[in-house]
């Protein structure tokens, strides 16, 4: 069964990813889901155009709610 384990323990540490001024919500999401399979965990979000936080990137995060759920948001980068 292929996708996200949601009962393991996130794995944490390495680089922060930064978006700055991402466009929409899903584009946070698809990225959060791209970290939580590589095993990052610090995402900061610069200025996202259609505010935060956001029920797309919820959606489209596909069970990596965890780094959302840690996202830091920065008014200026």
């Amino acid at each position: 069964m292929a996708g996200t384990n949601r009962n393991r323990e996130a794995p944490s540490g390495g680089p922060a990813i930064i978006l700055v001024e991402p466009q929409l919500g899903e584009n946070i999401g698809t990225a959060a889901r791209a970290m939580f399979n590589c095993g990052l965990t610090d995402l900061r979000l610069v200025k996202p155009r259609d505010g935060w936080p956001s029920d797309k990137a919820v959606a489209a995060a596909s069970g990596a709610d965890r780094v959302l759920d840690k996202a830091r948001l920065y008014a200026s980068a």
